[in-house]
């Protein structure tokens, strides 16, 4: 733990008052996860990405200002082993995917950015092009309650990384989601109800 006014925990990386350590979880999955993050988004005090990098140390994240690592991490790795989680009109139900499909699939590709942001960079960063989307039809319940949503389907990042490694591999991942909602909770504890929704 650092020392001084605005000490911070040297495990989770928050302020010493909003620490959520004992709530990490001991999770793997056989997947790599690739976040690309909105730069908005890493500031946005309200971001899952941190949760999720914490619950699942293998999460990589890189942000859509740069543009060169991009590059150099979609050089290394072979499209069709890799999906990208995008509700795109070509986009393939994850539901659906066959379990000989699932068991090729080497990685899943997120985007961390609001809804018009991840719009937008799908349609103008041709990198993400090749690889084949895949959507959600029957998605769980939103449980990331302190942030407005579009609709009451929308899921947060961590919640649509947990959703789709359970499609892909039949790993559990419900351990994510209690994490989530525990740390949202502490952190917010001191938070009115009408404050938490606010963007």
């Amino acid at each position: 733990m650092q020392s001084g006014k605005r000490a911070r925990c040297d495990t989770c990386g928050f302020l010493a008052d909003q620490c959520i350590c004992q709530w990490i979880p001991a999770l793997s999955t056989r997947l790599k996860i690739l976040v690309l993050q909105d730069p908005k988004e890493a500031q946005h005090a309200k971001n899952t990405v941190s949760f999720l990098s914490l619950g699942l140390p293998s999460v990589e994240c890189i942000s859509t200002a740069n543009h060169d690592a991009m590059i150099q991490v979609f050089s290394q790795i072979d499209p069709a082993k890799w999906r990208l989680v995008f509700p795109s009109d070509s986009a393939e139900s994850i539901e659906s995917i066959s379990a000989d499909t699932a068991s090729e699939i080497e990685g899943l590709i997120l985007l961390d950015a609001t809804w018009r942001k991840a719009k937008r960079l799908y349609f103008t960063e041709p990198l993400l092009h090749a690889f084949g989307a895949v959507c959600f039809s029957q998605p769980p319940e939103g449980q990331y309650s302190i942030r407005k949503s579009p609709s009451a389907e929308s899921l947060s990042t961590l919640e649509a990384c947990a959703y789709a490694i359970e499609q892909v591999t039949g790993e559990n991942m419900q351990p994510l989601r209690e994490f989530m909602v525990a740390a949202q909770e502490w952190q917010w504890r001191r938070q009115p109800l009408s404050h938490r929704h606010l963007d």
